[in-house]
């Protein structure tokens, strides 16, 4: 029987740049710029590896930025990327400055290049292959196509993917949605203690229900029943702890929940903020 697996970032040692574009596709890390200034400019990029599928390219990972990286070219990839500021800033050429708390979901294609002048932590995701997202790749573009889809011409709705162009999103802006209200849309989630949760909807594909979302556990939160979900359900804590079972889960860790996994029952005494990935409409099924 399949189990969740949870990761404390701290127990994870940042990996430099120049190692970690070991563990990156060939396609991306053979096109970073030119090869002489790639190991000098990736002195200033660090990594924590929070998931990787190799099958599928999919990653997480938590990359902190030190004061004035700035990746050497503009570029698109198959894939689609999606990031979650968490401390400092980055600037980001065709798309805006990005501040902690603003998010991006951005499909195949769009041109983009990245600096942070102060540095920054950031929650770095490629989705690899699945919907409209190909494997993580990277193309190099000329600077002035930024802000541009380089794989479909303007109108071209395949442009938006399933979830759209999320192109910038102040999440401190968005109403925190009630969990009853919030469960209308979903799978059963009888067991859920949605009472004690709150939503914000990032961005989601609304064919298949796959979706990010923030979600706000209020203090007292628990699940009445041991249980499942029926998809892979992924959450980074952020702020506050919460336990599965023996399990206690702090601030930087993560959680990654296959789909049919059975546990005991979330809980969050004090409260906790999360970011989730969901692959499917979220449903919790309590156990026979």
């Amino acid at each position: 029987m399949a189990q969740s697996t949870i990761v404390d970032d701290d127990s994870i040692q940042w990996v430099n740049g120049a190692d970690y574009l070991e563990t990156l596709e060939p396609h991306f890390r053979e096109n970073l710029g030119p090869k002489d200034q790639v190991e000098e400019n990736f002195a200033k990029y660090w990594q924590k590896t929070l998931y990787l599928d190799p099958q599928s390219s999919r990653r997480l990972d938590l990359i902190r930025f030190d004061p004035d990286y700035h990746d050497l070219t503009h570029c698109y990839h198959d894939s689609v990327e999606e990031c979650l500021v968490l401390e400092g800033s980055v600037q980001i050429d065709g798309e805006g400055l990005f501040r902690a708390g603003d998010y991006f979901w951005r499909p195949p294609g769009w041109v983009h290049m990245g600096a942070s002048a102060e540095g920054g932590r950031v929650l770095l995701g490629f989705e690899g292959e699945s919907d409209e997202s190909g494997r993580v790749s990277r193309y190099v573009s000329p600077p002035g196509d930024a802000g541009a889809n380089a794989l479909y011409p303007d109108g071209d709705e395949r442009s938006l993917g399933a979830r759209g162009r999320v192109l910038q999103v102040h999440t401190g802006q968005l109403v925190w949605q009630p969990g009853p209200g919030f469960a209308r849309s979903e799978g059963p989630l009888d067991a859920f203690d949605l009472d004690h949760v709150s939503v914000r909807v990032l961005s989601k594909n609304l064919h298949n229900g796959k979706q990010t979302l923030l979600l706000r556990l209020e203090p007292g939160y628990r699940q009445s029943a041991r249980g499942s979900h029926s998809v892979r359900l992924q959450a980074y804590v952020i702020d506050g702890a919460l336990a599965l079972g023996e399990r206690r889960l702090e601030a930087g860790a993560f959680l990654d929940r296959p789909g049919g996994a059975i546990e005991e029952p979330l809980e969050s005494p004090g409260g906790a903020l999360l970011y989730a990935k969901v692959d499917g409409w979220l449903d919790y099924v309590p156990a026979a």
